[in-house]
Parts: C-alpha cells; structure tokens; sequence
C-alpha cells in the first residue's frame, strides 16, 4: 500500500515537474516559473501556449500588467514544443481590441448600470413588502431580482465600472442583496473565459453525474439520468444555488475573506429585518426566501445554458476567437429588451470576445465580430429565442438517446460474445468425450 502511494506521489511529482513553465505573449515566449499572478491560477491554463489575447482581455486596460509583463524574462523554447495555434487569430484579436478601445466601447457607463441597478433594488424591495400576503409569488419576484443582481454583480466582476468601482459594485450585488461571494465566482468565471467549453477546464461543464451535453460527459452519467434529463434539467436548476450555498460559503472561510463573509451576514440579518418589518410570519418568510433561491437557479442556468452549453467543446489549445465563435451562440442579438431579460446573455459572442466591454456596447460591436468569423470560417450562431431553446433541450435529450443506445449495443454485444463462448465450450466438451 505505502509503496503504491509512493509510486502514485512521485509520478504526480514528474507530472509537474514536465509542465512548461513559460507561456507567448505577444511573441515572447515569457517564462513565469517563479512568477505569481496576484489573480490567482488562471495562467496555469496558458502555460506552454499563446496567451496574447487573454493577457489583452483581462489586462489590456491596465498600465502595470504591461509594465509587470516586461519585466518577465524570455525563455528559450524549441518551435516543436510550441503548440500550433492560429497566429492570425492572435493578431486579428489585436486588432479588434484596439479599435474597440480607440472608438470608446471600453468606457464605462455608470449611468445605464446605475438606473439597472436602483430598479432592481425597488423591486427586491417591492417583493418583501408583498411576501406577508403572496409569499410564493414574491419569493418568484425576488429570485427573478437575485438573478437580475447575479448579472449586474457579473458586470462588476468584469472590471465593466473601471478599476476603482467595479469591485465594490460587485460586492453591493453579489455580497449583501444576494448573499453569495464576489472572489469566488470570479476564480471560477475568469476561467471560464479563459477556457471556454473546454472539457476538464471550463468549470461550467461540471454537470456530471447528472446531466450530460456530450458523448464524453455522458459516460459518466448513469442511464436513469440519461434518461430523463431533458425533463429534469429545468427543475433541478432550481437545486444548484442550494448546494452552491456551501460551496461559496466554505471558500469565503478557508480564503479568509472576512469582508465577504460580513456581507453575507449583513445579508440576511437585512432581509430578516425587512421580512419582519413588513410583517411576515417565520414561515412565510421562509417561503418567500427559500422559493426566491429555487427560482433563482432556474432564471439564471437556463439563460446560461442556453448561450453555451448545447455547442462544440474545443480543445485546451484552441485560440480565443476559436473558442469564442465554437463555444457560444447569440440569441436575440438585436433586442435591448432581450439583453435586460436575460443580463445580457444573449450576446454571448460579442461578451466572449471582449468580456470587460460594458454590456450595452456589445450589439455594437456584432458586425466586427460577424466578419471575423466569416474572415477564418468560423461559425457566428444567431438563432431566435425559441431556435436556442430547442437547440439547448433537444441536445440534452438527444445526448441521452444516443449514450443510451451505445450502451445497450454493447451489452447486447457482450451478451452475444457469452453466448458464444458457452457455445464454444460445449462444442469442445463433446468433441473431447
């Protein structure tokens, strides 16, 4: 057993021990292998690969990443280590970002996302003052405003009020009126752009053993989930925010991430007070809350998925506008009132091409990034609302069908192979009396 361990920890060892230790940016094969990125371990998903645009997208606005990044040795690296990805997605990448930034698209809008955000602020307030007499209809309304504050926070934690505001108006949303954690969904969601739709990777792929988008995720789900999941998806969304609950929780603790955790307090000590105040008993309010979290899940992982999750994976090395134009689709491209409905989910493209880009720019920016895709034989997928529903439960439905189907051709198969072998046996059993 022990040298088993042994044998297990020391190829772990090797393991790392091989991992490149520089990653391309901007033509300079840059070695960070005493490097430490203040945000965390996203450019451990670069390493040993081009890194130019995601360093753009995430730090293209600020002075001292350019000034940091210059200061970082080269290393040499043979051309066979280097992967082969697209230098002319790199540069058109580059292209883009600096004519979005000389037209003023990266500005912020503080007004726009203040009046967003003050109506969904008088609605959550709205909702409590109605929980004493509806509490499941109010408990809808304030899980339709959480994810409303799910999307604004999501606005903030994508820099989209500049580096001095951005945080703090992710934690007034995310923190105390929806209770959950800024830093975490931002260690999650920052790799999720970073490695779009990329199995082991994209973190928003961890559906498993529930639920299955593609021949390689539904090996691990079992065949009652197989099944039904095109049924159960919807419903069961209304679990995850639930369950999330912990997991947000426990990281706030074990990172120390006080200032969060006191405005996780501060959240329900706030909604405990306005509850009371408005007079409502223990368990309506308890309904009012618990049916608010339920609808949450199921208003924001629907109008998730329905921009990601019924499309290719790619491959850890696919370049950013690969990843982008393969892994997400446009619904409702051209509707402000889309965009509200769905915090701007709908324009999934154009999000993943320039993520900190505020969001009511991004429809103008749709004719960019539609001739990018023609330009390198990309696809751009416009559908309707309706077209990307469909897209999204027939996925679920047909991935299930088909897991199903291998499965049962194989037992048949194995069924076939002992039926054979028996026969066999018999055969040389008579032949040798």
């Amino acid at each position: 057993m022990c040298n088993a361990a042994q044998v297990e920890t020391q190829a772990l060892r090797a393991k790392e021990a091989a991992k490149p230790t520089w990653t391309k940016i901007h033509g300079r094969t840059v070695d960070v292998e005493t490097f430490r990125h203040p945000g965390g371990n996203i450019l451990d998903l670069f390493l040993g690969m081009d890194a130019t645009t995601a360093f753009e997208t995430f730090h293209g606005h600020h002075k001292g990443a350019w000034k940091m990044l210059k200061t970082l040795p080269e290393k040499e690296v043979a051309a066979a280590d280097i992967p082969a990805q697209k230098e002319e997605h790199v540069a058109e990448m580059t292209r883009l970002m600096a004519s979005w930034r000389e037209r003023g698209l990266f500005k912020p809008r503080p007004v726009a996302s203040s009046i967003y955000g003050l109506c969904v602020i008088f609605a959550i307030a709205a909702s409590v003052a109605c929980a004493p007499y509806a509490p499941v209809l109010a408990g809808i309304a304030v899980g339709t405003c959480w994810a409303q504050c799910g999307f604004l926070q999501h606005m903030g934690g994508h820099r989209e009020w500049g580096r001095t505001w951005s945080f703090a108006f992710q934690h007034l949303f995310e923190g105390l009126l929806k209770g959950g954690s800024a830093s975490w969904w931002r260690n999650r969601h920052n790799k999720h752009h970073a490695k779009t739709n990329v199995l082991g990777e994209d973190g928003d792929l961890r559906t498993t053993p529930f639920f299955a988008w593609d021949p390689t995720l539904a090996k691990k789900v079992p065949d009652w989930s197989l099944r039904t999941q095109a049924f159960t998806f919807l419903p069961a969304l209304g679990a995850y925010v639930f369950v999330f609950a912990f997991t947000v929780r426990k990281y706030s603790v074990v990172k120390r991430l006080w200032h969060e955790v006191a405005l996780m307090v501060a959240h329900y000590a706030l909604f405990s007070w306005a509850l009371s105040a408005a007079g409502a008993s223990l368990s309506s309010g308890l309904t009012f809350y618990c049916t608010g979290y339920a609808w949450q899940g199921i208003y924001l992982g629907f109008f998730f998925g329905l921009s990601h999750f019924a499309v290719e994976r790619v491959p850890s090395t696919a370049t950013w506008l690969e990843s982008t134009m393969m892994g997400t689709v446009d619904w409702g491209g051209s509707s402000a009132f889309c965009g509200y409905l769905s915090g701007f989910l709908n324009i999934q493209i154009e999000h993943h091409m320039a993520p900190q880009m505020p969001m009511e720019n991004l429809r103008q920016i749709r004719a960019d990034c539609k001739a990018a895709a023609h330009k390198f034989g990309l696809p751009y997928r416009e559908l309707t609302f309706v077209a990307a529903t469909k897209l999204m439960m027939s996925g679920l439905y047909r991935t299930g069908k088909d897991e199903l189907k291998l499965r049962a051709d194989r037992r048949k198969f194995t069924r076939a192979q002992a039926y054979m072998g028996a026969a066999s046996a018999l055969v040389d059993t008579l032949k040798a009396d």
